[in-house]
């Protein structure tokens, strides 16, 4: 299977339109040059498109829209996928999060789910109130998804976390220990930092929620995360707010050496 054929129009709008892409074009019987000077870009930025390894600008999707008498299909394509709206937008979240080069993570309420042991994350979903299939879905879910950070090469994970995190009781003091234990585990690998945000620093702008920074193929992208579910940025402001957001946050914790410190500390309380 070629990576343009890997992609599946219904993960997300970004990818329906890799496809239909790939599918206007081969159905008028051109190429991928003959393309390329429709809309202005180089032979291999289009096969890019087609195999979701890149964004088309929405100018360059009116310039097919026009070519091609499509009615204005790709630039509406483009707009959605752009501004969000995509029912699917978590599962083409994890596929970034699974591309990704860099995490940076932040979390004041939580561990985040990276980084959660099985015990936490099931004591989570307890308190939680789900039913135990969902439990079982969930737990299998997440640990599909922390596959990434034993990687031979995992990505470089950056994490946040204020004090409160740990010291708040999440089932036992068993598997607090066993969390924080695990934390400390994964700090000394080289490519995983995490930080904590002592409780002495007061509010700080964290506490608007928990959200995510991604840089995947070099460019950032960004998930917030809410009560009901989150939000996936793709791009702009917003996802440039949020990185600037992380280091202000990164400047307020405790360096690595004293982090480590006080998760040990805070371990063990847990006896």
């Amino acid at each position: 299977m070629t990576v343009r054929e890997s992609v599946d129009p219904m993960s997300s709008m970004w990818a329906w339109l890799a496809y239909d892409l790939w599918f206007y074009r081969t159905q008028r019987k051109l190429s991928l040059a003959q393309t390329a000077l429709i809309v202005r870009v180089t032979r291999g930025t289009v096969s890019n498109w087609e195999a979701q390894r890149g964004r088309p600008s929405i100018e360059s999707m009116h310039l097919l829209d026009e070519a091609w008498n499509t009615g204005g299909h790709f630039k509406r394509l483009h707009s959605y996928a752009r501004e969000g709206h995509d029912p699917n937008w978590f599962k083409q979240y994890v596929q970034y999060e699974i591309a990704a080069e860099v995490l940076k993570i932040f979390n004041g309420k939580n561990v985040p789910l990276l980084v959660q042991t099985e015990e936490y994350g099931q004591a989570v979903l307890r308190i939680a109130g789900r039913s135990r299939e969902e439990i079982e879905a969930a737990s299998a879910a997440r640990v599909k998804r922390q596959e990434i950070v034993d990687r031979p090469t995992p990505p470089r994970l950056w994490i946040l976390i204020d004090q409160e995190v740990l010291e708040c009781p999440v089932g036992s003091s068993a598997i607090m220990r066993k969390q924080c234990e695990h934390l400390l585990a994964l700090v000394e690998r080289p490519r995983c930092s995490i930080r904590v945000v002592p409780r002495s620093v007061g509010w700080h702008p964290g506490h608007d929620g928990p959200f995510q920074v991604l840089r995947v193929h070099g460019r950032e992208l960004a998930y917030v995360g809410a009560q009901a579910g989150g939000r996936l940025i793709e791009a702009g402001a917003d996802a440039d707010f949020l990185a600037v957001r992380f280091e202000e946050i990164g400047a307020l914790a405790e360096s690595r050496a004293a982090s480590i410190d006080l998760i040990a500390r805070i371990m063990r309380t847990y006896e």
